[in-house]
């Protein structure tokens, strides 16, 4: 069976140094499965087909008052046909060390978990590398996100490093425990693993199931080849798969203990257009390329189709914290995305959280004194 060819999509987007790229085109991949030409365009139609009969459903049931689900809990034992479930989830990417935005994510991030019920707090990775503490190899930065408090992150490729350039396998296998102990929440990569054994990195979790909102949403981690393909020593005692792979993969185990199911990764946007289209997948959390992408990439078709989204919120000196909600409704057994909406915060005007900005202020002046002793 002959693969699938891809076709193309044009996005607009903005490099990390802010300079704007127009009519960016990307490969699209119909399917990551290797579905033929026909059958991709009737899985396509079948979509079509339930989005009508989804509406007609959900009309009727505010028609009857149904039950609307987006602000409290439910199970999906308790869930009727045309029901809906809201899930929104606030994200950043590449912090590299540059903390002076920090503090007024920390402000959204409290005021989204007093605005929504189900909400998801996510961190796509590389936090330290080429900031002014890498010394320190990403303890200040992962003490900060502590304190912000996030639900997951994901290893990025930037993470395996022993700053400034490089170091042996152990000191990196003793970074990345380091800042796994440190984590008050879960550390995500399922596309790594150790040559000699075959098994995850230790105390890494290929994915989670997280309890929101009376539902159980799957988020698995996956992050970028790179460290492979550039031969750094750090990972010489790993394998690394591409993320697409592991994803499709790890569906099969992920999906029948879910309702939902998002994917966290660090692998750029090109592999994230081929994660988007493993079937079960209805978000991919981006993150690597430092593209500033200020709404959802997804596919539009006719009739309002919308494919699975992809969101990224930058990186390093031009980072941003994004926030994507998704609508699903129930039907015949399932909770199926129905419609998404996404945007990356302004800050301007955004008052700072103090205690984050203290943490911070700290750590640099620490940093400082510690400079100014070494060089007398």
């Amino acid at each position: 069976m002959r693969a699938a060819e891809p076709f193309f999509i044009s996005v607009g987007l903005q490099t990390f140094d802010g300079t704007a790229i127009s009519d960016l085109t990307i490969p699209w991949y119909p399917d990551v499965c290797n579905r033929p030409k026909e059958e991709t365009e009737q899985r396509k139609e079948g979509i079509m087909r339930e989005k009508t009969l989804r509406r007609g459903t959900m009309m009727l049931a505010a028609a009857a008052m149904a039950l609307t689900v987006s602000g409290m809990a439910v199970s999906a034992e308790e869930a009727k046909e045309g029901d809906t479930y809201e899930l929104s989830i606030v994200y950043d990417n590449d912090i590299h060390g540059r903390l002076e935005r920090l503090p007024q994510f920390k402000t959204l991030i409290d005021e989204a978990r007093e605005e929504v019920d189900n909400l998801l707090v996510l961190n796509g990775g590389d936090i330290f590398l080429r900031g002014e503490l890498q010394d320190q190899r990403g303890i200040p930065e992962m003490n900060i996100l502590n304190e912000i408090g996030y639900d997951a992150w994901v290893l990025g490729n930037n993470d395996f490093r022993i700053p400034p350039e490089g170091g042996t396998a152990e000191e990196g296998n003793q970074q990345i425990q380091d800042l796994i102990e440190l984590a008050e929440f879960p550390t995500l990569c399922g596309n790594v693993t150790m040559k000699d054994t075959g098994e995850y990195i230790d105390n890494v979790e290929p994915y989670i199931i997280k309890e929101v909102g009376g539902l159980d949403i799957g988020i698995i981690g996956v992050t970028s080849l790179k460290p492979q393909d550039r031969e750094w020593e750090e990972v010489s005692d790993k394998v690394f798969e591409s993320g697409e792979i592991t994803v499709a993969n790890l569906m099969e185990e992920v999906a029948p203990q879910t309702d939902i199911n998002i994917v966290l990764s660090h692998t750029g946007l090109a592999v994230d257009t081929k994660i988007a289209n493993v079937e079960g997948v209805s978000a991919v959390i981006g993150a690597d390329d430092h593209y500033i992408i200020t709404n959802p990439i997804y596919w539009p078709g006719d009739d309002g189709f919308k494919s699975t989204p992809i969101v990224q919120g930058g990186g390093e000196q031009d980072q941003y914290l994004g926030r994507l909600d998704l609508t699903y409704v129930y039907e015949e057994g399932a909770w199926t995305l129905d419609d998404f909406d996404g945007y990356l915060y302004d800050l301007e005007g955004v008052e700072g959280d103090e205690q984050i900005q203290q943490m911070i202020d700290s750590y640099q002046n620490n940093s400082v004194e510690e400079t100014a002793e070494e060089a007398a």
